[in-house]
């Protein structure tokens, strides 16, 4: 008789069944306690980036990079901003940092900082990184994971900047200005929550160890094949 086929004959489909199920939901409570830990630091990072905002930003402007988040940055996300104005509905006009929403002849000028384009989301994601791939995984799932979470970092702060003025348009500069100050770090956490959400329940890929090289069989699957296959002999004895 087949060695393997006596293995399969002598495995209970219900306890396979059993196992898979417990090892997603194992797979999830990992999740939530991950999401849980990424909650708790980024709510003790963000008063930390929130005081010290000046210093960091005066650290920027001694290095030089705030030039050239005005030069290359902002130019572009001004385009894309007003692009994504238009998709609305909201009549525009742009110039290399302003935004100008035409409200019937009189324009409300939206200017664009450098230090509004979002840097500081960018700084916080890759201290997340450190949380977020604690575990074994292929070095492709991080990859991947990495290059999703600052492309999807740059869209939320076109949206984030394009929120704020649809709030201006909408209801006036006042609460454009409370909603900037405000808003924006709620919807960059929101975003870091749904992206590691995300990420570890369908990007991120665990490392599994097999037996052989040329098996396909995960090794828990396999001790049960191995132990109902001793119990089946046993009693053949």
């Amino acid at each position: 008789m087949d060695p393997l086929s006596s293995m399969e004959s002598g495995v209970n489909m219900d306890d396979l069944a059993l196992v898979e199920s417990e090892n997603i939901e194992d797979s999830n409570k990992r999740i939530v306690r991950l999401i849980l830990i990424m909650a708790t630091i980024l709510v003790l990072i963000v008063p930390f980036v929130t005081t010290f905002n000046e210093f960091l930003t005066r650290i920027v402007e001694i290095i030089g990079i705030d030039q050239a988040l005005t030069d290359w940055i902002v130019p572009v996300e001004a385009r894309l901003i007003a692009v994504l104005l238009g998709i609305v509905g909201i009549p525009i006009q742009v110039s290399n940092t302003t935004i100008y929403l035409d409200k019937g002849g009189f324009f409300l000028p939206v200017f664009i900082s450098w230090n509004c384009v979002g840097w500081q989301s960018f700084l916080l994601f890759a201290v997340t990184l450190l949380t977020g791939f604690q575990g074994a995984f292929s070095r492709r799932s991080k990859i991947e994971a990495i290059v999703l979470g600052f492309l999807g970092i740059f869209l939320m702060n076109l949206l984030r900047i394009a929120s704020v003025a649809v709030v201006a348009f909408y209801f006036g500069t006042s609460p454009a200005l409370i909603y900037h100050d405000y808003g924006g770090t709620i919807i960059i956490l929101l975003f870091l929550f749904g992206f590691w959400w995300f990420s570890h329940g369908w990007l991120l890929e665990p490392l599994e160890e097999f037996p052989d090289d040329d098996d396909s069989e995960p090794t828990f699957l396999r001790d049960i094949y191995a132990e109902r296959a001793n119990a089946a002999s046993d009693t053949r004895r």
